[in-house]
Parts: structure tokens; C-alpha cells; sequence
């Protein structure tokens, strides 16, 4: 008899298994004096969200927090937003998204084996998971992604402090 994982209990996994914003995490962001961002939008989403709207709101948040950025720089915020709509019967869009969004800063790491062989890997990130009607979708895209620029700004100033 095959077991199933309640749909809650899996969102809840992928979130916890998503996070790495830990003490030794934060320590790979001191030193960047600037970032670049990049925002990526995967997913059918029409007109509600577009890359502009999001790449507009996360520019402000890391000026208004006094964090450079620099369009040249190696170490990049990278932030993706993930909007699937839940279908129903018959397939039929259901008024509902099934929304993952994620920032991620992305170096340059060096392989400790082998010093001359580098790599661009994520240092840092956060995500998070959520529902939401089909009419909320650009709200809560906003929401979420405030959110998540300022969980980076609270990891920068701590390993970046005054």
C-alpha cells in the first residue's frame, strides 16, 4: 500500500529544505561591496507579473538600504518568481496559484580540492511557497518579494555592519 504526503506537509518540506540563511551562510556576504540583480519569471502567469515590476521593486529596496549595486559585479542577487495556476476539472484554470518565489546571491567559489577551479554557486538564499487567488496574484507577488529582498538587506547588514 502506497503512502501519500498531505500537499501542506510537502510545501512545508520544500520551504525548511529551501532555506539557507544560516550564521555561515550570512558570512560568505561580508565583503560585497556591490551586487548586480537578476529576476527571472518561470511559469504562465499573462499579464499579472512581469519582470520589469519585480526587478523595479527589489532595485528600491536594496537603494533605500543603501546597498550598491553594479551592473558589472561578480556577486548577484538572483531572484525567481514561480506562478502556476491550479487547474480543475475538465482542466480548467481554478481561480487559484500555486506561487514559489526565491533570491538567491550568487558567487564566485572556488573548489577547496583544486583553488584554480571556480564556479558560480548560490552563497546565499531564502524562499517561500504560497496559494493565492488568481486576483491577488500580483499583490501578493509584491508582498512576497518585498519580503524577500528584505530578509537579504537583515543577512547583508549583519555580516556587513557599520
Amino acid at each position: 500500500m502506497r503512502k501519500s504526503i498531505s500537499p501542506l506537509l510537502l510545501i512545508v518540506l520544500v520551504s525548511v529544505a529551501a532555506a539557507s540563511d544560516d550564521k555561515t551562510d550570512r558570512a560568505t556576504l561580508g565583503g560585497l561591496k556591490a551586487i548586480c540583480t537578476i529576476v527571472e519569471i518561470n511559469g504562465p502567469a499573462g499579464s499579472a507579473i512581469t519582470k520589469d515590476q519585480v526587478q523595479t521593486e527589489v532595485d528600491g529596496r536594496l537603494l533605500s538600504a543603501g546597498i550598491a549595486q553594479d551592473k558589472t559585479s561578480t556577486a548577484c542577487l538572483y531572484v525567481n518568481v514561480r506562478p502556476l495556476p491550479a487547474m480543475g476539472k475538465g482542466n480548467k484554470p481554478a481561480g487559484l496559484y500555486a506561487l514559489e518565489m526565491s533570491i538567491q546571491v550568487l558567487q564566485t567559489v572556488a573548489v577547496t580540492r583544486d583553488a584554480t577551479l571556480k564556479t558560480y554557486a548560490p552563497t546565499w538564499s531564502f524562499s517561500n511557497l504560497a496559494t493565492v487567488p488568481a486576483e491577488d496574484l500580483r499583490h501578493t507577488v509584491r508582498q512576497m518579494t518585498l519580503d524577500l529582498t528584505d530578509r537579504f538587506v537583515d543577512a547583508y547588514r549583519s555580516a556587513n555592519p557599520k
